[in-house]
């Protein structure tokens, strides 16, 4: 039993919350499923929801347990959370399962239940208190509830299962009757209601008539906005199947001119996007000849007149060929970046083990010069372009001894197969990254360090994760800084 100060205390976050929370909207419905960790679907944008002629009602249509108390369980918990009135009206699950379901995160399920902020409901109490199920007298009950909730709580929201419609008592009709007539009740009320429907078990004449009178829908992992809602006026009104077909028909040549402006939309995107492509290859292509040029002539300028030149003048000569070689390299990566999408590569079956020893010869003076210990496993044979891979392979090698701290650096190459795809592991014991900026190191021109710590031109991880996309392959990484780093990557295995 809770004491009298627990008491008050939730006494005043309630009246608190009715003071100063806006009020309950479908929104913060949806909201509740957007926000939540454990629903994993896919949720329509809710910031045109005031053009929708609609209420506070949105009907979950499941196959499974696990399916349902996906979207129930963050939609009760919210409720709790933001100390609004949860009623839970329960059907064949005891409350202990429910519960069960119910617990997780941050919210304390059990203390709402015991304060009476979350409540359970059988359907004796219900939807059949009168032995069958009664529209006028299940009205009362919500319209009871609502105005109950409103001296104590911001809202009401209102969760139950739909199962006792087969019940041989209740008529298809008198439900209908009810369902348009909870659209009414609830508007304009700070209450919200998430219906469940099992699709197993209702048939499917019935969840036409579900869908035309629920204004938004929970199915397959994913919250729409219903357009085939019919208002309750237009849904009992004699000419509401005209209307009713002029919605569906309505409803599919906006949807299919919408898609129709959206291919194009994509076709100008992607022939955008391939002048862009060709610019890039052409200007950094072009680019190299002038750079080259202004650096030679720096070099001749500082050999043939070195006798007259003073010390300060030597050293803006220095930095002037500095800066053009970097800006030469740095053309050189980006046009190697635009390569990837330039040409079609003939993906061909590839030996990384062959493809690393190449890397290795190439990178001997580096390596040897670091004094770095190079671990390689047995690596499989993947479909791909050796060359870009050779690239991919190199840059992370590069990496790994470049930020091996003061340390002489230990690298390690593994690869493991899952499925269709190879896993590949390149792991140090270096500086590490901080991981705030793990999402940022795979931007092209993106460095956390400056050219006076270490060199190079932001453009190596890019030039990764572009060979690695362009061979539908994810790259990722993990790392601490101090704790060195671990970069992943994926590509299609070898039949």
């Amino acid at each position: 039993m809770s004491s009298g100060s627990e008491q008050s205390s939730r006494q005043d976050f309630r009246s608190d919350s009715v003071s100063n929370r806006d009020s309950l909207t479908v929104k913060s419905g949806l909201e509740a499923l957007r926000s939540s960790p454990e629903f994993h679907g896919t949720i329509e944008p809710l910031d045109w929801l005031d053009e929708l002629e609609t209420c506070e009602h949105i009907a979950l249509f499941y196959e499974t347990r696990d399916e349902r108390f996906a979207t129930v369980a963050p939609f009760v918990r919210q409720g709790i959370e933001q100390g609004e009135r949860v009623m839970y009206v329960i059907d064949y699950l005891s409350k202990d399962t429910i519960l069960g379901e119910l617990r997780g995160g941050d919210v304390d399920v059990d203390a709402a239940l015991e304060s009476g902020q979350l409540t359970f409901h059988s359907l004796d109490e219900t939807y059949l208190r009168s032995g069958r199920f009664d529209p006028d007298d299940m009205l009362e009950v919500y319209a009871g509830a609502i105005e109950e909730a409103k001296a104590e709580y911001p809202g009401l929201r209102v969760t139950a299962n739909t199962n006792f419609i087969l019940d041989e008592h209740t008529t298809i009709e008198d439900f209908m009757a009810y369902e348009s007539r909870v659209n009414e009740l609830f508007e304009g009320e700070d209450c919200i209601a998430l219906c469940h429907y099992d699709t197993n078990a209702i048939p499917p004449e019935t969840l036409v008539d579900v869908i035309r009178t629920h204004p938004h829908i929970v199915y397959d992992g994913t919250v729409c906005h219903n357009f085939y809602y019919t208002p309750p006026e237009e849904f009992f009104d004699p000419g509401e199947s005209i209307r009713d077909v002029e919605r569906m028909l309505n409803t599919l040549v906006d949807r299919s001119q919408a898609r129709a402006e959206l291919n194009e939309t994509i076709d100008q995107l992607e022939e955008s996007n391939e002048r862009l492509k060709r610019f890039a290859y052409v200007a950094s292509h072009d680019l190299q000849e002038p750079l080259r040029m202004v650096s030679s002539y720096l070099q001749l300028l500082e050999s043939g007149y070195a006798d007259e030149l003073d010390e300060q003048a030597r050293e803006y000569i220095e930095f002037a060929v500095d800066g053009s070689d970097r800006m030469r390299e740095m053309v050189e990566g980006l046009l190697s970046y635009s390569r990837i999408d330039m040409h079609d590569s003939a993906f061909e079956p590839v030996a990384c083990e062959d493809v690393v020893d190449d890397v290795l010869t190439s990178l001997q003076v580096c390596i040897d010069e670091s004094d770095a210990t190079i671990r390689v496993d047995s690596l499989p044979t993947v479909v791909g372009d050796a060359q870009q891979l050779e690239q991919v392979f190199s840059n992370l090698l590069s990496n790994a001894i470049k930020y091996s701290g003061d340390e002489p650096p230990h690298v390690e190459i593994t690869a493991q197969r899952q499925g269709d795809r190879c896993v590949f592991s390149v792991a140090d014991d270096g500086i590490g990254i901080d991981p705030e900026y793990t999402d940022q190191i795979f931007e092209i021109f993106n460095r956390l360090h400056s050219n006076g710590e270490f060199d190079g031109t932001g453009i190596g991880l890019a030039l990764c994760r572009k060979i690695v996309d362009h061979h539908d392959g994810d790259i990722w990484v993990d790392t601490e800084p101090g704790d060195g780093t671990t970069f992943h990557f994926t590509l299609p295995a070898a039949t």
